[in-house]
Order: structure tokens, then C-alpha cells, then sequence
């Protein structure tokens, strides 16, 4: 109890203010911690359905817009309202790679050789390894209007599926977190993954030769950027870096993988 009068009053009082401080830092801590474990929790037959209701949704072109198509690729863009990602970008596109191949380039365990092929996204790390996937560190260069963002995700093991009856490697990457890697640390904004998935078949033709990839992209910027027209700022963005990572994709196949 403080007592106007009692000179050792203050003291008590900051000892006190002092301890709920690092009280609450810990819960603080635990909370993060435990809430930085709930993403590992991964359902893979409610992802493949979950991939699958996209496939579908995009079939029956419910509210998607086209917003990129070359031969090789195409983007296809819609906003779903209520959810903490709103804006969904999938995509097909062709890759002279083999399916097994686009799974190599994208396992942590070569992330010494994408931090030299890819020119998209850099400085990969990993941050944290667990017997069901990895938690990694990157950073998206970006265009104007935006500026790079960082990504901390965690990236579960890859798994062969059926995809419609066909053979599929069904890659998955989620928002992670990381005590090593705290928002703001790095000087960069740190972007939210709304879960993306790759749905990778090898090519009926040539399935030693190429794949399809069937995939699914949303991230929520964060930071500074305009509220309005956001679908036109991603449509503007999205599929130019998707296309140049596939060129580095490409590059790293031939300097790391082809026999």
C-alpha cells in the first residue's frame, strides 16, 4: 500500500509496476509463441479440398476476372468479401520443367541455390525446422505503388495427391511466425499470407520434360497503400513478378537440376 509519507513508497510502487510489466511481457510471449504453433497444425485433405473449391469456383467463373493470359499462363482475379485476405489470384501456367523438379526448386532444403537463381524474391532463410516443415524468411520485390515486403511462412512438407485423377505434387505455404524474425525488425513491412498452394502435374506428353501448375496467390500488403482499387493494383503487380519468377524458376532448373 503507498503512503504519501512513506519514502520507500515510490520504491514499492515501481517494484510492483515492474513486476506486472515483466508478468505481462511473458504472457505476451507465451501467447505469441502459442499462436506462432497453430499454423503448424495442417490438414492436408482440407487443403486439397480447399484447392479443389477453387479449381471449381473458378470453373463456373463466379466474380473472377481475367487478369493476365499468354500462351504458357493465365491469371485470374476475385475479391472475396469477409475473409482476412480478401483478394485471390489463380493461375495456371506451363513450366519446361518435370513436376518433381518444381518441387526440388521450392524445398528449403535447396534454399542455397534459390538464393542464387531467384532474382524475385530474396534473402531466404530458415528460421525454423520441424518434422513436418520448415518456417522461412524472405523478401518480395516489388513495384511502385507498393514497396518490398517482407514474408515470414512456413512451409509444410510437400505431398503426392490425386488430383482429379491425376498425379499431382501438392505444395502449401502458410503465414508464419518466428521470435528470431519480429515484425518491423527488418525494416520492411510485413505482408500477410492468406495460405497459397501449388498444384503441380507433370505434362501428359512430356511428363519428363514439363508440368503444369495450378496455383493459388493472396497476400494482404499491410503498410501504407491505397484502400481503393485494390484489385487493380494487384492485377497491375501479380502476374509481371509471377512471370519473371517463372523465368528464374526456368534458370535455376537448367543450372541446378538438368541432367
Amino acid at each position: 500500500i503507498f503512503h504519501r509519507n512513506d519514502p520507500l513508497g515510490a520504491p514499492v510502487i515501481l517494484l510492483s509496476v515492474y513486476i506486472v510489466y515483466e508478468h505481462c511481457t511473458a504472457i505476451l510471449i507465451i501467447m505469441q509463441s502459442k499462436e506462432s504453433e497453430s499454423w503448424r497444425s495442417v490438414s492436408y485433405e482440407e487443403e486439397l479440398q480447399r484447392a479443389k473449391w477453387y479449381k471449381e469456383d473458378l470453373d463456373k467463373g463466379d466474380g473472377w476476372t481475367l487478369a493476365a493470359k499468354e500462351p504458357g499462363y493465365s491469371y485470374w482475379i476475385k475479391t472475396i468479401g469477409g475473409d482476412e485476405v480478401p483478394i485471390k489470384i489463380v493461375y495456371t501456367v506451363d513450366m519446361p520443367l518435370p513436376a518433381e523438379v518444381f518441387a526440388q526448386l521450392l524445398d528449403p532444403k535447396n534454399l542455397q541455390a534459390r538464393n542464387d537463381w531467384d532474382k524475385s524474391f530474396v534473402e531466404h532463410e530458415i528460421l525454423g525446422t520441424y518434422p513436418d516443415g520448415y518456417v522461412t524468411y524472405m523478401r518480395a520485390l516489388l513495384s511502385w505503388p507498393l514497396t518490398d515486403r517482407s514474408f515470414v511462412l512456413y512451409l509444410p512438407t510437400s505431398k503426392e495427391v490425386d488430383w482429379y485423377g491425376k498425379r499431382a505434387h501438392f505444395l502449401l505455404a502458410k503465414h508464419g511466425w518466428h521470435p528470431s524474425k519480429p515484425e518491423g525488425e527488418d525494416g520492411f513491412v510485413r505482408a500477410t499470407n492468406g495460405g497459397n498452394f501449388y498444384m503441380v502435374m507433370p505434362d501428359e506428353k512430356e511428363p519428363e520434360a514439363a508440368c503444369q501448375v495450378f496455383g493459388l496467390t493472396n497476400n494482404l500488403y499491410n503498410g501504407w497503400i491505397p484502400k481503393t482499387n485494390m484489385e487493380w493494383m494487384q492485377k497491375r503487380i501479380v502476374p509481371g513478378k509471377f512471370n519473371e519468377w517463372r523465368e528464374n524458376l526456368v534458370e535455376g532448373y537448367k543450372k541446378y537440376f538438368k541432367k
